[in-house]
């Protein structure tokens, strides 16, 4: 699924400055000045750019969404009056913008739900568990978010979201994504861009052809088992990378890394009944 449009980054994406309690300080691109906004509406931010292969970078932004779950409707724009008690900050920063928000696409958004976002999508599915990839990338940047805690955006610096069927561990998905059987055989049917870089969109990664498991088949069990462990192997080794260590423990990891991924590849071409010619 692709990610949200707001039609109005400026407004809706910010920059955190701080936090406390329940409130939030912000920077806002579009009044090009600093707010306070309830912590309640914001969540954590990822573009493309933010994706690596099994790493996924959270940075100080968020988004601002005013939507919830009203009873047992799916989600949809808090009412006005809800906002004004529950949500006085972002509120007030919202009508601050909206003479922007209600003009936006010739005036469409006059009317009580001036400060929605026009394009309504994938709601009920973006604070999921997922994995994610860039719009386009050089090769594989398939990354996972385990709380489903990351929003992003749709387009050129955003991404898409794949949800993996209950039957399957989302890692050992996330382990033939990056492979690099399944990297060569996207680069063989997507459209290639300048600077040797692909693009990922929902139209070429909905194609890929994904190895199944039969359960009840011992020896294919193992095999999806062993693809689980290696990956949450290289999932932890790229956290202490990312983290606080010294140039020689850096390295360290680093080779561990590319041994952890030769054992995937190596395990891909196995599932797919590949020799190493």
């Amino acid at each position: 699924f692709q990610g949200i449009k707001t039609s109005a980054d400026k407004i809706y994406i910010v920059e955190e400055i701080e936090r406390n309690g329940d409130k939030v300080k912000i920077f806002s691109k579009q009044t090009e000045q600093e707010h306070w906004l309830d912590a309640g509406l914001l969540h954590p931010l990822v573009k493309g750019g933010d994706s690596k292969r099994y790493s996924l970078t959270k940075t100080n932004r968020l988004l601002l969404f005013p939507y919830a779950n009203q009873g047992e409707k799916s989600i949809t724009l808090i009412p006005e009056a809800m906002m004004k008690v529950n949500y006085a900050l972002a509120w007030q920063y919202l009508l601050e913008n909206k003479a922007y928000l209600e003009n936006r696409e010739d005036g469409k958004m006059k009317g009580s739900k001036w400060y929605a976002y026009i394009y309504p999508k994938n709601f009920d599915v973006i604070s999921l568990p997922k994995i994610f990839t860039p719009d386009i990338a050089a090769q594989s940047s398939f990354s996972i978010d385990m709380s489903g805690e990351c929003y992003f955006t749709g387009g050129a610096a955003g991404g898409y979201g794949i949800l993996v069927s209950p039957e399957f561990n989302r890692e050992y998905i996330l382990g033939i994504l990056n492979s690099k059987l399944l990297e060569w055989y996207l680069h063989q049917i997507a459209t290639s861009m300048r600077g040797g870089w692909f693009s990922y969109e929902a139209r070429f990664i909905k194609n890929l052809p994904i190895r199944t498991i039969d359960f009840s088949n011992p020896a294919e069990k193992a095999q999806h088992d062993q693809m689980v462990a290696l990956v949450e192997q290289m999932l932890a080794l790229h956290r202490q990378q990312t983290g606080p260590a010294a140039p020689q423990e850096k390295e360290r990891l680093q080779r561990q890394i590319e041994a952890t991924d030769r054992a995937i590849d190596k395990l891909v071409y196995a599932l797919y009944g590949l020799s190493a010619e």
